[in-house]
């Protein structure tokens, strides 16, 4: 008898063949943590005398690469619709990104390698008074899924027919997908194959059957995309 286990991880990471997809573990981005980086982030809007945004309900998840010799690089945007909703945010985070130093490479073995980060940036807030210890990244909420992630995982594994397979050892794969602001579930698709496509692609379509829609993840009560990983793991 064959059984599938199914468990969750969240994450906000993206794939690249040479750069660290995120910091390891314990690893600060920034000299000082988040907490530094914000209060610089607050200093360069006040110094350099810069506007907010029109619309106060503006927030955005700003991702660069940090290289080895503390430089930085812009990820682009991929979402036109994400962009256009926080231009003003994410045209602003890049200018203050010009002026912020504590940029801290990520290390492997001892070696600083690049690597991707992201902060969440929220205008209406950084203009203001920042309270002691300001992180948004602290007041982030989970998704959460009608009838607890247990149910979700129950509605995947009942799509999912593994009579039509024979696997002679274990098989280790993982399902990456968006759930945006609205609470929908986009950009399915496997970061790690059974390495049959016939049956990769039914883990996809499995979970894209799921109906019901997410409550979004949060900061500070406002909704934001978020990106989960499906570890599967699938044994005689």
């Amino acid at each position: 008898m064959k059984k599938i286990v199914l468990f969750f991880i969240l994450t906000s990471s993206f794939s690249s063949a040479q750069i660290l997809d995120r910091y390891p573990k314990d690893q600060d981005d920034y000299h000082g943590g988040n907490i530094q980086f914000y209060k610089d982030y607050h200093k360069v809007l006040k110094e350099k005398n810069l506007k907010p945004c029109d619309d106060k309900n503006e927030m955005y998840s700003f991702k660069l690469v940090v290289y080895p010799d503390s430089t930085v690089k812009y990820v682009k945007e991929e979402n036109e619709e994400t962009l256009n909703r926080n231009k003003c945010t994410h045209d602003l985070s890049r200018e203050v990104a010009k002026y912020l130093k504590g940029w801290k490479p990520a290390e492997v073995d001892g070696q600083k390698v690049a690597a991707q980060t992201s902060f969440w940036i929220i205008p209406d807030e950084l203009f203001g008074e920042l309270p002691e210890g300001y992180d948004p990244a602290k007041d982030y909420k989970m998704p959460e899924y009608d009838g607890g992630i247990n149910n979700f995982r129950k509605k995947v594994a009942k799509s999912v027919d593994l009579s039509r397979f024979k696997f002679k050892s274990t098989v280790r794969l993982q399902v990456r997908f968006i759930i945006g602001i609205d609470g929908e579930m986009s950009d399915i698709q496997l970061e790690q194959s059974s390495g049959l496509k016939e049956f990769d692609d039914m883990i996809v379509k499995s979970v894209a059957q799921v109906k019901n829609k997410w409550t979004p993840a949060n900061i500070h009560g406002r909704p934001v995309k978020s990106r989960f990983r499906l570890p599967l793991t699938i044994s005689l």
